[in-house]
């Protein structure tokens, strides 16, 4: 791998008054109405009102007459009024002084903006001295190109984990930043090169599909005008575009004051990411600039830039300066605001936000002391590696999830805790620096061919820059590519999402119905997780995909037999059965799983015949404190009027109505501080109407390396916090015998269940021991016992202590880790072909949308083996090879359609029941559903 260095300078009144003080109350008179004054009268009328407000009606007067004259001289008056519109409405948080309405933005006087120099400063505070690029096509960053990832050979290829290790902050970084490889896309004339190498301060702009028209920037002092480069960045349908309204590039190649840079072969199909390029990477771009600032394309820029550097960067001493968002503060209400104004698809907007969840995002409104939430039109910067990393992180965000970069700002601004000297300035500043036009035509989309320069180029030869899909595309004319997926949960969906164009997918799984955890382990309370079933139902119902359920891997057809049929096989089955936890009593009657319970609960067919005992005893113990271990607690201890409503299974919702359980201990072997919870999840259940919070006040107390924990996780500090708060407003309130209570028993570890003396095989309570924590490096703190016993007694266990995958015949398995060994996706010791993903390849960690970049990865390997010949070149049955082994083996196979039979039946039950859907539960139900005529 080559690396590119970055070497510039870069980036009251009392209610007490006696009556003797106070005013008396003067009665008032009846005033007779205007229409019935005499003649007489109102002259005296007006005379009267005149006497009254006339230092209210001179003040007014002075004060038009005063604005009036100020417009004629400003040298910022617009010609133009239609544009003007409201662009410059007045911001409460601006002043009045002497009936003139003051500026945001506090410039130098006109003689000392001419006087104004670039400004030299060095920061030897900066946690990071030298920023690093990554490019190179080797092994350990293979570019992966098709239709529908927005990774390529202009980003790279950025790993979830490379994605991490760039928020760890050093003197030295390495990150993906664009540009990764010299075909890429974003060719610039060498001539445009040599003079954006020459800017030292730069003000810039870009208009991608024609969409806005060129302003010319207004308000600059003469010194600037010799000083700053404005830089506009076309591409070539803009050119067209502004050409036929008359407005042609000069031979100097400008038009007014901006030099205009036609850009060739954009990298992205979606021109809001091309427009992220010139908007986040302007270090890039200029890599000898000292500062620069950013223009959205709608906007005309109207103060001098010097100007505007002094006033928000050198005399605030910041390094970033950017507008507080005008509307919101929270990315979380942000995101709905997205969603809502069909600015991105609410699934891809959830795949984001679940990330920053999982990632423990915190739903402040202030990070470092700045309003979280920021609007981007106008970006003023110093270029300095710090701030440079903060805008290739914000860009990596804006490519990996939404283009709408108002929702990763916040995440990015959170994670890179160096990042300090941030001026985010209010809205009304920046209405001072711009007037916002709006746009006014509606830009056309990329036409995307991918490689057609190329291929022009070298007369339709063989050229290095082919990229995996079309490597694809042309292997695969004639016969394409076959890839079958084994399960048909959020990793098998994703892959098939992300795979290549030129292939057909199948995608089997071993139930009648897709979509695996989000059907049968989101807990029915939570509708709004499930809303990633709307995408993998368009992946499912294209041309090129077809879903064979109701077919088990390893009984119905064996690995060797898949890997005859087709060029790739991806295993993505998850995890379906549980960790043990290898002690006393672990088999007796009332111990479950709470992967068990929860498929109890949401209908899964294999275990809608369990029986959990929710009637012998009012106490329930859950082992483990972490999502899954919430879930179930808040199923057992919400009420059930809360629960019809949801598409919770009806066996199940007459259980819990007629259940006894009114007490649930969440049994953990570490403290507060180390609760694998997220505060989101916590946050609902101690919002439960009527739920009693019980924790002992001797396990809240935290010691200095709890302290330290909290000091590096803000998660952690928040879970913290929220239990504390939630103990102190418990007190020391009893309540009634038959109250709902949650107890969260930290400290202790199970030592072995007991078996009830009155029902033997059954269990009767847990056995825990005390622990403490000892300190093992690394400011990692683990449980060891005490030998100190005690007792809680219940009906009924579960275990939330991890799920674990299952191995097959002709597979490699690493049974301590519980995972298919693999590297990137690749099986290991295999032929290739064989891939994994999900759970399968991770272990059972993460959210949904941790198997969106899980997937990416393992269809990164896809597309390297492709390219390199290793995969792809035997003549393959694929779909129809597997229908005929499906009707020899007499495989009753549920396709697609026969899924939707049983949603459409689902849902109109629920409607009879006033739910979104009534599951069926039982494989017999399940099936014949499938099978029915429509």
């Amino acid at each position: 791998m080559t690396h590119n260095t970055n070497n510039s300078v870069s980036i009251s009144v009392s209610d007490e008054e006696s009556n003797e003080n106070r005013i008396r109350a003067r009665t008032r008179r009846k005033r007779k109405k205007p229409g019935h004054r005499t003649t007489s009268e109102l002259p005296r009328y007006f005379l009267r009102l005149f006497l009254r407000y006339w230092i209210v009606l001179v003040f007014e007067s002075t004060r038009i007459i005063t604005k009036s004259a100020k417009l004629k001289k400003s040298p910022d008056s617009i010609p133009n009024k239609k544009n003007e519109g409201n662009l410059n409405r007045l911001d409460p948080t601006t002043k009045v002084i002497s009936g003139v309405r003051q500026r945001c933005l506090k410039l130098l006087p006109p003689e000392e903006l001419e006087h104004l120099d670039i400004l030299e400063r060095k920061d030897s505070s900066s946690p990071v001295k030298k920023l690093v690029y990554l490019t190179g096509t080797d092994s350990s960053s293979p570019v992966r190109v098709n239709g529908t990832t927005r990774f390529n050979l202009f980003t790279g290829n950025q790993t979830f984990a490379e994605r991490e290790n760039s928020f760890q902050v050093s003197e030295t970084v390495s990150v993906h930043c664009g540009f990764f490889n010299e075909n890429g896309g974003f060719r610039i004339k060498d001539e445009d090169k040599k003079f954006m190498q020459s800017c030292q301060v730069v003000v810039s702009t870009c208009a991608f599909g024609g969409g806005d028209n060129l302003y010319q920037p207004v308000g600059m002092s003469k010194a600037s005008t010799q000083k700053v480069c404005y830089v506009a960045f076309w591409d070539d349908v803009t050119l067209a575009t502004q050409e036929a309204e008359g407005h042609k590039i000069g031979e100097n190649g400008y038009i007014g004051k901006w030099r205009i840079v036609v850009v060739k072969n954009l990298p992205f199909v979606d021109q809001r990411l091309n427009g992220k390029i010139p908007k986040m990477l302007s270090h890039r771009l200029f890599p000898e600039a000292k500062y620069s600032i950013w223009v959205d394309s709608k906007s005309q820029f109207r103060r001098d830039p010097l100007g505007v550097l002094d006033a928000l960067l050198w005399r605030t001493n910041s390094v970033l300066a950017i507008s507080e968002h005008g509307a919101r503060s929270s990315v979380y209400d942000e995101a709905k605001a997205v969603v809502k104004k069909h600015k991105a698809t609410p699934e891809e907007v959830e795949v984001q936000i679940n990330q920053y969840r999982h990632d423990k995002l915190p739903e402040d409104k202030r990070f470092n002391g700045k309003k979280a939430l920021c609007e981007a039109s106008v970006i003023v910067m110093e270029h300095t590696p710090l701030t440079n990393l903060f805008m290739c992180l914000w860009f990596n965000e804006v490519v990996r999830y939404t283009s709408r970069d108002q929702l990763s700002f916040p995440y990015v601004f959170w994670r890179l805790k160096g990042l300090k000297k941030v001026n985010t300035f209010p809205v009304c500043t920046r209405k001072d620096l711009v007037n916002s036009m709006g746009h006014v035509r509606k830009a056309k989309p990329l036409v995307y061919l991918q490689g057609m320069n190329d291929a022009q180029k070298s007369g339709g030869g063989k050229s290095k820059s082919l990229t995996a899909r079309r490597l694809v595309t042309r292997c695969f004319s004639s016969r394409p590519l076959h890839v079958c997926i084994v399960g048909s949960g959020p990793a098998g969906f994703y892959t098939a999402d992300k795979a290549h164009e030129g292939a057909r997918i199948d995608i089997i799984d071993r139930l009648p119905t897709p979509y695996g955890l989000v059907r049968s382990g989101v807990a029915p309370d939570h509708p709004e997780t499930k809303i990633a079933i709307n995408q993998f139902s368009r992946v499912a119902q294209h041309e090129r995909c077809a879903f064979y359920g109701n077919v088990k891997l390893g009984s119905d057809l064996s690995l060797s037999e898949l890997r005859d049929l087709y060029h790739v096989v991806v295993l993505a089955y998850g995890a379906e059965t549980d960790k043990d936890l290898g002690i006393p009593g672990e088999s007796l009657g009332g111990v479950f799983s709470a992967r068990e319970f929860v498929w109890w609960y949401n209908g899964h067919p294999d275990y809608s015949s369990l029986k959990p005992d929710l009637k012998s005893s009012d106490k329930a113990v859950i082992l483990g404190q972490g999502n899954v271990a919430l879930d179930v607690a808040r199923i057992l201890l919400r009420p059930t009027t809360e629960l019809a409503s949801t598409d919770i299974a009806t066996h199940a919702l007459s259980a819990l109505e007629e259940s006894s359980i009114r007490k649930v201990y969440l049994v953990g072997r570490r403290g507060p501080v180390q609760a694998a919870l997220t505060a989101k999840e916590l946050r609902e259940i101690l919002g439960i109407k009527n739920l009693h919070i019980r924790i002992k006040e001797t396990d809240l107390s935290v010691t200095p390396a709890d302290e330290e924990e909290m000091k590096n996780s803000r998660a952690r500090k928040r879970i913290y916090e929220l239990l504390s708060k939630a103990a102190a407003a418990a007190g020391t309130f009893e309540g009634d015998c038959g109250q709902r209570e949650l107890h969260f028993v930290f400290f202790r570890q199970p030592e072995r269940f007991l078996e009830s003396d009155e029902s033997k095989g059954r269990v009767s309570g847990v056995n825990l021991e005390k622990t403490i924590l000892e300190s093992v490096g690394s400011g990692k703190q683990i449980a060891v016992g005490t030998g100190e016993f005690e007792d809680i007694n219940c009906s009924m266990v579960l275990k939330a202590i991890g799920y674990q995958s299952v191995p097959i015949n002709g597979l490699p398995f690493d049974h301590k880790k519980g995972i298919v060994p693999n590297v990137r996706g690749r099986v290991v010791s295999t032929e290739p072909g064989l891939y994994v993903c999900g759970w399968l390849k991770r272990g059972p960690v993460g959210i949904i949308a941790t198997n969106l970049y899980c997937a990416e990865e393992t269809v990164g390997s896809i597309s390297q083996d492709i390219e390199e010949g290793g995969v792809g070149k035997s003549e393959k049955e694929g779909s129809k090879g597997l229908m005929q082994l499906l009707e020899k083996k007499e495989v009753k196979m549920v396709d697609f359609s026969g899924w939707e039979k049983i949603d459409a039946k689902e849902k109109q039950m629920g409607i009879d029941r006033n739910k979104p859907r009534e599951k069926l539960v039982t494989w017999e139900d399940l099936l014949a559903a499938a099978s029915a005529d429509s």
